[in-house]
């Protein structure tokens, strides 16, 4: 038998460690003495002494320790439990490395010269709704406002009420950029049922997530916002999602994808 001490040295584990480990049940004493209250461990605790600093060095917690020692005898299902555990700890340092890339790209753009803070980029994930659409062809952006007319009558014509948030996007389906003749469709979520017009289409949007920027100003401020956001997932190592068929999978997943950006439209 060994004495506290002893054991301490042997084990690489400190008296105090070794009385808390005890008072938690994580690693009782072999005999304690009823008279003096001296704990005495055996030479066949230390390989147990041994498995605890290996736990203790890959940050799990006391707790997980004796769930570990106490239901996974054998090495199979120890593998297995410690394989899940490495995948948790490499999904905290994926949050923490993209929570440390916002902080460096904020500190390293606030004094970028802009009417737009970028640091009002956020990532947001929009969940799958319903939505009307408007699509057509528009002479000049500012003339969105003319889809927005058409698809308001058609929602009160056949009494459809707005979601909760009521996303108001506008989707410009041009390639490349073009001053005149747009292609540009307007989407609205709403809640309840409704049918297809020759004007207005009913449809489901699947779950995205987006890189959104709010900001107050002027229309003539969006290819400034435009420009704030796609330097923003460029500086946070995000890729644009281009136009892909609904329910196909992405190419690439070592990043995640997102839209192009969209301009919320008023409400009607």
């Amino acid at each position: 038998m060994l004495k506290i001490g002893e054991f301490s040295v042997l084990s690489q584990i400190s008296i105090y460690m070794l009385r808390h480990y005890d008072e938690i049940g994580l690693l009782i004493p072999e005999q304690v003495d009823e008279f003096t209250g001296y704990r005495y461990y055996s030479e066949r605790q230390l390989p147990i002494a041994g498995k605890i600093q290996a736990l203790k060095s890959m940050g799990l917690s006391l707790n997980l320790m004796k769930e570990i020692l106490t239901k996974y005898a054998d090495n199979a299902g120890l593998k297995t439990y410690l394989e899940l555990q490495a995948i948790e700890q490499k999904e905290k340092i994926e949050h923490m490395q993209k929570q440390l890339n916002l902080l460096e790209t904020t500190i390293a753009n606030l004094d970028h010269a802009s009417d737009i803070p970028l640091y009002s980029v956020a990532l947001k994930r929009i969940p799958a709704h319903y939505v009307i659409s408007v699509r057509g062809i528009i002479e000049t952006p500012d003339k969105e406002a003319e889809l927005w007319e058409r698809l308001a009558q058609e929602r009160k014509r056949q009494k459809i009420q707005f979601a909760n948030p009521a996303w108001n996007i506008a989707v410009f389906h041009d390639e490349g950029f073009q001053e005149r003749d747009l292609d540009v469709e307007i989407q609205q979520a709403v809640i309840g049922k409704c049918h297809d017009t020759d004007v207005m289409k009913c449809k489901k949007v699947e779950e995205i997530t987006a890189a959104t920027l709010t900001f107050k100003g002027r229309y003539e401020l969006l290819p400034q916002a435009n420009e704030e956001i796609i330097r923003w997932i460029g500086d946070n190592q995000y890729k644009l999602d281009g136009n892909r068929p609904p329910h196909q999978k992405p190419e690439r997943l070592s990043l995640p994808l997102l839209p192009m950006p969209h301009w919320e439209g008023p409400q009607f």
